[in-house]
């Protein structure tokens, strides 16, 4: 597939076949992941590839769980809005269920150039952690997991990047933790990535034209 053909392709993929990814598929995919660009190249990520079925199941109960205990105290000052992020999870989150594969994204704190110079040349807390506000830490991230993306439509398959379940945070690591005896000391859960065959019916919302998010300085 040419290059401008699989940037142009690529969208979220929230329905699935049940085609299972051969495993070359699934290192090819990751491969493209590992090979993307970081800052002073601390390449500070790594994936876990999650195909089972009862994994993933323990994985969505957690996160429904913390959806509810957030959505009931919402209804106590809006039954509205609580019922809005109860639909939220369901139609924005749990369909990673009918995907073959998981890949649950771990990022390690980055500290950006300049924050250790600063810190020795005896600059206050406040100035030093404007240097997050970029979160170029997460650029790293963002990177492997586009690269990911975009291997995954030359190969055929969709995917989505979803950080929507990242309120549950905590309560997936501690399922993988407990479930897998998976824990990787320093490294939090950033995001996952959804990974399948796409089935008909996936629709992408529209973007907007280059003129309204370009400035050109000639």
């Amino acid at each position: 597939m040419e290059f401008r053909d699989v940037i142009v392709k690529r969208q979220s993929i929230r329905k699935y076949t049940d085609q299972d990814i051969p495993k070359e598929d699934i290192l090819k995919i990751l491969d493209a992941g590992r090979i993307a660009p970081s800052g002073k190249n601390c390449q500070n990520w790594h994936f876990l590839v999650v195909t089972n079925k009862d994994l993933k199941e323990k994985i969505a109960k957690a996160i429904t769980d913390k959806n509810e205990e957030i959505s009931k105290k919402m209804d106590e000052k809006d039954p509205e809005k609580g019922n809005r992020f109860r639909k939220f999870v369901k139609n924005f989150t749990l369909f990673y269920l009918n995907a073959p594969v998981l890949i649950i994204i771990y990022a390690t704190n980055y500290y950006p150039s300049g924050y250790y110079e600063m810190e020795f040349a005896g600059y206050p807390q406040e100035e030093m952690d404007k240097l997050f506000i970029p979160n170029p830490g997460m650029q790293n991230i963002g990177a492997a997991v586009q690269n990911m993306s975009l291997a995954a439509v030359d190969l055929g398959y969709g995917s989505c990047w979803m950080t929507g379940q990242n309120y549950a945070r905590e309560e997936i690591e501690a399922v993988l933790k407990e479930e897998i005896g998976f824990e990787k000391e320093g490294y939090f859960l950033a995001c996952m990535l959804s990974l399948g065959v796409p089935a008909p019916g996936n629709k992408s919302p529209g973007r907007k034209e280059l003129s309204e998010i370009t400035t050109f300085v000639e």
